[in-house]
């Protein structure tokens, strides 16, 4: 090969790695851009929904939605599945709550957030409560239970207990399986020093005894 034919041919691969560089640090720079915008949108749209106008409020979690698939911000992602869900319960579409709340939950595991797992999964049995599918949250609320009890999370798992000591009493009348959960709740509530909750469930329970 000739001194100019090698010359051209390094030259043309400078080319190319110089465009790659630039491609790659023009793309690092944007994407914290794209995720600052992403979590904008996300928080104009818990804005709206505190205020009750839910159509604007879901329009911005699907900008920041399309926004955080773009760039593989997981969380992101979660985050405005799980508001969008919550609008679809109030809505009372239920299954699709649920279908876009199964994806949020994977992503939370994945990226082992924990607290929001569980919040996912109350947010779950929320849509079967709604639906009059007591047993159905009741079985969701077990693998609360567990979840809790594996992440150490033991005032998420007095709360689960107690609310579902309130399924039992108010719309299963088993007033035995109510009395249950709410003195294990109890017990926790009072391990914690909660006395703020340990008198709620205290309240529940003299019910009971009527």
């Amino acid at each position: 090969m000739s001194f100019t034919g090698w010359h051209n041919r390094t030259l043309s691969k400078i080319l190319i790695v110089t465009i790659l560089v630039t491609f790659l640090s023009t793309a690092c720079s944007v994407r914290p851009y794209r995720m600052k915008r992403a979590e904008r949108l996300y928080r104009q749209g818990q804005s709206y929904l505190s205020q009750g106008e839910r159509n604007k409020a879901a329009e911005k979690f699907e900008e920041s939605l399309e926004l955080s698939r773009m760039i593989a911000f997981k969380p992101g992602i979660a985050h405005n599945l799980n508001e969008m869900a919550i609008i679809h319960t109030t809505q009372g579409e239920f299954a699709k709550a649920r279908e876009i709340l199964s994806e949020s939950l994977e992503i939370y595991k994945e990226l082992d957030m924990a607290p929001e797992v569980s919040k996912t999964l109350n947010n779950i049995v929320v849509t079967y409560a709604k639906a009059g599918r007591f047993r159905e949250a009741l079985a969701k609320y077990e693998q609360l239970l567990d979840w809790d009890g594996e992440t150490g999370n033991r005032l998420g798992q007095a709360i689960t207990l107690n609310n579902m000591g309130l399924i039992y009493q108010n719309h299963l009348r088993d007033t035995d399986k109510a009395r249950e959960k709410y003195e294990e709740a109890l017990r926790i509530f009072e391990e914690l020093g909660n006395e703020e909750y340990a008198s709620s469930v205290r309240k529940s329970l003299a019910t009971l005894r009527h």
